[in-house]
């Protein structure tokens, strides 16, 4: 196979298969209808979502020890067993009606632990293959990543309307299809992984000083802590938001048939229909602006980077102003109609986020142990994601009252969850916080460094002038 060719596929290869490692974030399109069939609260859909981030989270240190020791293959083969077997275990419960909180849970942990294994071996084998546009290079499976959700929402609308049990099946086969095709010309690269990676420590765009750090020295250092908590702050908003786009969809629609405003449907059958209808779009539209976010991020750090010779982390300032604006739109809007809008800036910083920060990792501290490096860092969300998912939850749940079918609903629009958007807004404070002092952290120890040879290299009469006068 002609070296140019083979490259394209490969590039091909792991864009594709990260249209499979994305579909976790499509929970919120059918989790109302989900919770439905398994007489779930808001609360109990809220912790299913949850231990998708878990599963992404703790799943990402193991799987960069796979991926940096083992190569490719053993990756993909857990991330692809996982996520089929996630789906089809999803479709079997809501056929069955097998109310069953923990096992739901499970399931979504499997996809997303599947979805980190893959996407892990997918990041490095285009960053050392591509390494002089490894920001581009990356972008694009973080870009199908991010597109997944749109792709599969389209599908679900157009073939599957209101069928939630064969849509589940057609993301398990269509995942195990699409792996099929595209992880074997990734599995092939574990044949030459030495003169991979020996071409790319000749090649890659190395400015950084701190390189290949990783283990005990990756915790010592003032950086990757500044990296942990802007990544855990700005990724579990985005992840809050996600996972609970659905129930504010929900609320706003139903806070506007309760006060009779506007030529809305009145039969359940139509309320309902249109309620999953606008959940679809709005996982769309988070899907195109994940997916922009993903691969403009890609575009900027790399000319950024090679350009205007900065680093890349200057780029956080975007989603972490970004996040704020959002917070604020996300407690004020109280017309489904509105929503939108926030939709669309929510998915385009979490894309942005989530492309740019593994790229950082990898300029902060090295190739060699990159896979483990990021899995390390990609650890931070899970903590802030439980408790602000898991307060939205219960938040949205004592808003609530049962109607006539003895079904939780909340009637009350955006003062069912608000008070949230009210504390993110505190968060992206403290991220933009930790920007800053990230980026000018380098700064402020050049002047230190710049003052202390200055006093260094005073003549000794400048230096100790009482001494002058005393003789």
């Amino acid at each position: 196979m002609p070296s140019v060719f083979r490259k394209v596929f490969l590039l091909l290869s792991c864009t594709f298969l990260g249209l499979i490692c994305g579909t976790l974030y499509l929970y919120s399109s059918y989790s109302p209808q989900f919770a439905k069939q398994l007489n779930y609260k808001v609360s109990d859909s809220s912790t299913i979502a949850l231990c998708g981030t878990l599963g992404v989270a703790i799943s990402g240190p193991l799987a960069g020890i796979v991926v940096d020791k083992r190569g490719y293959t053993l990756s993909l083969l857990i991330g692809g067993v996982s996520i089929g077997s996630g789906y089809f275990g999803l479709k079997r419960q809501y056929d069955l009606e097998y109310s069953n909180v923990p096992l739901s849970a499970f399931f979504i942990l499997m996809i997303g632990s599947g979805s980190t294994f893959i996407n892990s071996s997918c990041l490095k084998c285009c960053a050392l293959s591509f390494p002089s546009i490894r920001g581009v290079a990356t972008s694009l499976p973080l870009a199908l990543y991010g597109l997944s959700a749109l792709f599969y929402s389209v599908i679900a609308s157009v073939f599957f309307p209101g069928d939630t049990s064969r849509f589940l099946g057609f993301i398990s086969y269509s995942s195990i299809a699409i792996f099929i095709v595209c992880a074997p010309s990734i599995m092939s690269c574990d044949y030459d992984i030495p003169s991979r990676r020996n071409k790319s420590k000749l090649e890659k765009p190395d400015r950084q000083k701190n390189t290949n750090v990783s283990g005990v020295e990756l915790m010592k250092s003032s950086k990757f802590w500044l990296l942990f908590i802007i990544t855990g702050s700005l990724a579990s908003l985005g992840q809050m938001y996600i996972y609970s786009v659905g129930y504010i969809v929900k609320a706003l629609i139903t806070h506007k048939l309760s006060e009779g405003g506007g030529v809305l449907p009145q039969s359940t059958d139509e309320i309902e229909a249109l309620i999953q209808k606008d959940q679809q779009i709005q996982v769309g539209l988070l899907s195109v602006a994940n997916c922009i976010g993903r691969i403009l991020s890609g575009i900027l750090g790399d000319v950024i980077s090679q350009s205007f010779n900065k680093p890349r982390s200057w780029l956080l300032f975007i989603p972490s102003i970004g996040f704020a604006i959002t917070s604020v739109m996300g407690q004020k809007i109280n017309d489904f109609n509105s929503l939108p809008v926030a939709s669309l800036f929510t998915g385009f910083f979490y894309g942005f986020t989530f492309c740019i920060m593994p790229i950082i990792v990898g300029d902060t501290f090295g190739m060699e142990n990159f896979s483990y490096n990021w899995g390390i860092v990609s650890l931070a969300p899970i903590f802030p994601s439980f408790y602000f998912t898991s307060l939205f939850g219960s938040t949205y749940d004592s808003n609530s009252t049962k109607d006539e079918n003895s079904e939780l609903i909340c009637l009350i629009g955006n003062r069912c969850y608000n008070s949230i958007f009210s504390l993110t807004f505190n968060v992206c404070a403290l991220a933009i916080v930790a920007v800053i002092l990230l980026n000018f952290e380098p700064l402020g120890k050049r002047l230190r460094s710049s003052i202390s040879a200055k006093k260094e290299n005073l003549p000794l009469t400048d230096q100790y002038p009482l001494n002058e006068k005393s003789s």
